[in-house]
């Protein structure tokens, strides 16, 4: 992955963390999930959280909608369990854009609140403070 987006996989939660800051664009998700899939560590069923609060979104709608469709064939193959964005108020129009253009909406989803995420996520709140304390290095990184 490029210095734009830093990745943390938590195995006990089967859970990977994605921080994306910076420009969010088509080659900038060709990156995440390329380096998703080419990661060792990265498993079938695992859980990914990508938190782009801190991300400019500079996408027209078919952009988002070409780049959906890049995220979905490209993750299909690793039998991800969920994923999560995690986006700013301002951010949400457009997140939830890209989610809707995907083809399986009930294994992707845009959220606001980390608690949400992690409810959905199937993560007991009880994580939060070390996943927040991760999110935050990511974000700094």
């Amino acid at each position: 992955m490029n210095s734009n987006e830093n990745f943390h996989i938590i195995e006990s939660l089967g859970l990977t963390l994605v921080s994306h800051t910076k420009i969010l664009n088509q080659q900038s998700i060709e990156a995440i999930i390329s380096g998703l899939v080419q990661n060792p560590f990265f498993r079938d069923k695992f859980l990914v959280l990508i938190d782009i609060r801190d991300a400019d979104i500079k996408m027209t709608s078919n952009e988002i909608v070409i780049s959906s469709q890049l995220v979905y064939e490209g993750l299909k193959e690793t039998g991800i369990k969920k994923f999560a964005i995690l986006a700013s108020a301002a951010q949400m129009n457009k997140a939830v854009e890209f989610v809707h253009a995907y083809r399986e909406s009930s294994k992707y989803q845009v959220f606001s609140s980390l608690n949400a995420t992690l409810y959905w996520l199937g993560i007991t709140i009880e994580r939060k403070s070390q996943i927040q304390v991760k999110l935050d290095y990511l974000s700094t990184y």
